[in-house]
């Protein structure tokens, strides 16, 4: 190899006579030979699906399963909106029960131009707050990556209802740059970028940034307006129940709608983690990640995966659906609806990984993509959870009618994250308010928000 123009010497170097021994070696091999010719010729996400999970985990049975059953299936489409659709989905089903509702809609829409908005000024927050900073510093540069990705935490949710509530679709529906964010992210990030420097400049001459971040805010407000329309701040939500029977609620605001019809309370949801790299029954604080300035940041508390599973199912027997983050998609099979780590034979082609939970984390090999809903689990005699009912919002045609069977195989290694109620957690009440293990903003427990 050569650096810096100069030739280095390296303990290991591949040579054509050793790679065409060992291509003999695989040809040799019978096994490796039938798998090739597998892998050759076919999708091995379909030729290699084996029996045993097919068997285990297409039944669609479970003995814990939350009723009603959210209606209808969500589509996120073309956006990275899965945890804004997990978190309404989570909602609608005691809304449901309230009214007699057959289905809702809950609007992501709503939250998304808000969480567009506040996120958009956050960002300007952290550019202020680092001004400090070499441009070329890592932490701007992470800053600058992504200002206003589409992603985000249950924490986050829980502000923008917060501060400005929550409406059905019917009072707020999607739109092309809801349903398809790129370009409108591309403009917005576009601005973004821009404002930094702007700012950063600023400061750099001993100006006041405020005033100049409150007029970039007004125009990223703007931009949003045309793209998406003006949320409403009232609305009437008129709905059929399931007998037939007309209702006309008037006069609602977002955030009474999210209070008195709904019921949601804000200090209620606590993050569950499970990081293997750090120590358990500790809060765990990532560092720059957020949306809403003065709500703060994201934080979950740590604890074992079965504490995480276990705490999940006493929500399900509870009749509550579970909003959970994992990493997607990895070992997910949208024909048949399974998501399992055995679903595929990849050993007959010897590849067999070993690497633990902890270091797939530490080597970037796993991190937190994707949000869904827990709406059932299967206990076995001894009460163990042996498959999980999972809601997704990728539509009807994905899954089994929109839904997948987990295995709890599956749920220990690549599930990270569940939320429930801090009132279910009062064995570590005293905990929940320890001073946090703080993760660098670009850690993979934060990664589902970015």
């Amino acid at each position: 190899m050569r650096f810096f123009g100069q030739k280095v010497s390296a303990d290991i170097t591949l040579q054509s006579e050793e790679l065409s021994e060992w291509t003999k070696a695989i040809n040799a091999d019978p096994t490796l030979k039938f798998a090739s010719t597998v892998a050759v010729n076919s999708n091995v996400r379909d030729a290699l699906i084996t029996r045993d999970s097919k068997t285990k985990y297409t039944t669609g049975v479970f003995n814990n399963v939350v009723t009603p059953e959210g209606a209808p299936r969500m589509n996120q489409k073309s956006s990275g909106r899965c945890w804004l659709f997990a978190a309404t989905n989570t909602l609608r089903i005691p809304l449901m029960s309230k009214y007699n509702l057959e289905k809702i809609e809950l609007s992501p829409a709503f939250l998304f131009f808000y969480d567009k908005l506040e996120k958009a000024n956050f960002f300007l927050e952290q550019i202020v707050d680092t001004a400090a900073e070499d441009i070329d510093s890592r932490i701007v540069q992470h800053l600058l990556t992504d200002p206003v990705s589409d992603g985000g935490q249950f924490t986050m949710f829980a502000n923008i209802i917060e501060k400005y509530g929550l409406v059905p679709m019917s009072s707020y529906g999607e739109s092309a740059s809801t349903e398809n964010s790129a370009v409108l992210n591309e403009l917005v990030t576009t601005l973004l970028r821009q404002y930094a420097g702007e700012l950063r400049e600023a400061i750099a001459n001993k100006k006041d940034p405020k005033p100049l971040q409150k007029e970039q805010m007004k125009r990223i407000h703007q931009l949003l307006v045309l793209f998406l329309g003006p949320p409403p701040s009232e609305f009437d939500w008129e709905f059929v129940d399931k007998d037939n029977k007309y209702h006309s609620i008037k006069g609602l605001t977002p955030k009474r709608f999210a209070k008195e019809c709904i019921g949601f309370n804000g200090e209620s949801p606590v993050s569950l983690l499970n990081d293997p790299r750090n120590e358990y029954e500790k809060p765990v604080h990532v560092k720059r990640l957020g949306n809403v300035v003065e709500a703060g940041e994201v934080t979950y508390f740590n604890v074992d995966i079965d504490v995480l599973a276990n705490k999940a199912i006493e929500r399900i027997k509870e009749n509550k659906p579970v909003f959970f983050g994992t990493h997607t998609p990895i070992y997910h099979h949208n024909k048949t609806g399974i998501i399992d780590t055995h679903i595929w034979d990849y050993e007959s082609l010897g590849f067999k990984p070993t690497q633990s939970k902890a270091d797939r984390l530490r080597y970037h090999q796993s991190l937190m993509t994707h949000a869904m809903v827990f709406t059932g689990v299967q206990l076995n005699d001894k009460g163990e959870p042996i498959r999980w009912k999972v809601e997704n919002s990728w539509g009807k045609d994905q899954g089994k009618e929109g839904y997948y069977t987990m295995s709890h195989d599956f749920f220990k290694e690549y599930v990270y994250q569940v939320v429930v109620d801090k009132n279910s957690l009062v064995e570590y009440i005293d905990k929940l308010k320890e001073d946090a293990i703080q993760l660098e903003p670009w850690d993979p427990c934060g990664a589902l928000a970015q």
